[in-house]
């Protein structure tokens, strides 16, 4: 037995060389492993902001007789880990009066956590059908985070990095 007592080192020695290739193999499963949960834990963040954003458009928003359109997409935010709802609502109006007929898009984003309303589009828009069919719009209120806007294209634009990021 003691003659093999020299051995050990030798051993020791030769599966110590493969070390350094297990270290490495290892931080990289661990790394994979990391991604993989940050990525399932960003799809029950993303469920839970689908789930909470219909509870909270359901409790807040109805339709009635003049709705011609409502509906809302929802978005989670990682970037900023908040869940926003965009609503777009389209009602006919009565601005117009006799001979015409009208009807308004009012869309709004809102943190659903915070309840509280980043930005909001109203525009009007009315045909009129005597003496000729003639439309226009008018632009009641666009507004993001208190920054005017001039335009629907303007609007989305300072919508898009909260639906986006």
């Amino acid at each position: 037995m003691r003659r093999y007592l020299f051995l050990a080192p030798l051993i020791l020695l030769l599966s110590a060389c493969d070390i350094p290739d297990r270290v490495s193999k290892l931080e990289k499963e661990t790394k994979e492993m990391q991604t993989e949960r940050d990525r399932v834990s960003d799809y029950d963040l993303q469920a839970k902001c689908s789930k909470d954003a219909r509870a909270w458009f359901n409790e807040n928003w109805s339709r009635d007789k003049d709705t011609v359109l409502l509906d809302f997409t929802n978005h989670y935010n990682k970037k900023g880990n908040k869940c926003f709802i965009l609503v777009e609502f389209h009602y006919n109006n009565n601005f117009v009066g006799p001979g015409g007929t009208g009807w308004t898009n009012h869309m709004s984003l809102w943190d659903i956590y915070e309840n509280s309303k980043y930005g909001e589009l109203v525009e009007n828009h009315y045909t009129y059908f005597k003496p000729t069919v003639t439309t226009s719009n008018e632009l009641v209120t666009c507004d993001m985070l208190g920054q005017k806007c001039k335009s629907m294209d303007e609007f989305n634009g300072f919508i898009r990095p909260y639906l986006n990021g």
